[in-house]
């Protein structure tokens, strides 16, 4: 039996056979200008850092 050390923390596909849901971060500014839409939290993160301040929004993608 193996540790499983190695393996991916998610699966690909949502329990029950499903497809799994995917997200975008998008950024606010303080000054209540939108800062962009990121592909992952770190990129959104890296933003709002550079920019001093704002909120991140999680945004769930609906596949098509």
């Amino acid at each position: 039996m193996g540790c499983g050390c190695g393996r991916r923390a998610g699966s690909t596909l949502a329990s029950g056979g499903g497809t799994a849901k995917s997200y975008t971060y998008k950024v606010t500014l303080p000054s209540g200008e939108d800062g962009g839409t990121y592909l992952t939290p770190l990129e959104a993160k890296r933003e709002v850092r550079r920019a001093g301040g704002g909120t991140i929004v999680r945004i769930a993608d609906t596949p098509t």
